[in-house]
């Protein structure tokens, strides 16, 4: 049986208490099939009270994590660890989930740049020229959008990487983050530093200078990053934009 007492003390959080039973499955402290202590012990253990714990227990076994056998005692269900997972990762708050999902565009336009790098074609460069175009016009004649012109540039780098699971990926992060992106656009002067941004990415590229092109990304978007401020109105607005667009889907 593993050992429950270095588990903090937790007064009423029964959430807190399913976390943590979670976490030990996860860790093989807690194996499938093995029965967990009875009520008034674990209870103890964890420092709470019967009706916390039975929340906790309630709620894990909604998930299908735990069973309970009538006269026999709890037990832990066999459940693949993906589902775990999964579960594990609405724990976070939409703040902390949003700016994940900065980090994931960051990392994917990293990548894009360095497999643009490395497989892009000459087709593939022009099709790069033609886009970088595009917010020099959206600017002049206001067609196509501001945001349609950057959208067309990044997914024009992605297409160079020659991956087709990539570009997916890249393609629906980017339209997650349409809100955001568009508010940073908008912002005086980005436009016109936007368009040197992408300009100095593609020089880079067109150079195969990958040390030069990914400090080029990194750079442009630390500074998407500024221009938002990730001011936490800003942030819960845009993920609940997010969420409304994934239930669309």
């Amino acid at each position: 049986m593993p050992d429950f007492s270095s588990a903090p003390p937790i007064q009423g959080a029964s959430e807190a208490i399913a976390a943590w039973i979670e976490d030990m499955i996860l860790k093989g402290e807690l194996k499938p099939g093995e029965r967990l202590p009875n009520e008034p012990d674990l209870a103890r253990m964890f420092g709470v009270s019967r009706g916390a714990l039975r929340e906790a227990l309630s709620a894990l076994k909604a998930k299908g994590i735990i069973e309970r056998r009538p006269g026999r005692g709890t037990y832990i269900r066999r459940i693949r660890r993906a589902e775990l997972l999964n579960g594990l990762a609405t724990r976070k708050g939409d703040e902390e989930l949003f700016l994940d999902l900065l980090e994931v565009r960051e990392w994917l336009e990293s990548k894009v740049v360095e497999l643009a790098i490395e497989r892009g074609t000459p087709k593939d460069i022009e099709k790069i020229r033609d886009a970088l175009q595009l917010l020099p016009r959206a600017l002049s004649e206001g067609t196509p959008s501001p945001l349609e012109a950057d959208l067309e540039f990044h997914l024009s780098l992605a297409l160079a990487a020659h991956n087709e699971i990539l570009f997916r990926l890249a393609r629906n992060v980017n339209e997650l983050l349409q809100d955001v992106r568009e508010r940073t656009l908008m912002q005086p002067g980005r436009l016109a530093a936007c368009q040197r941004e992408h300009e100095a990415i593609f020089a880079a590229i067109c150079d195969r200078d990958l040390d030069r092109a990914l400090k080029a990304i990194k750079a442009h978007l630390n500074q998407v990053r500024r221009e938002v401020g990730m001011d936490k109105t800003d942030v819960e607005s845009a993920f609940m934009t997010t969420k409304r667009k994934e239930g669309q889907a």
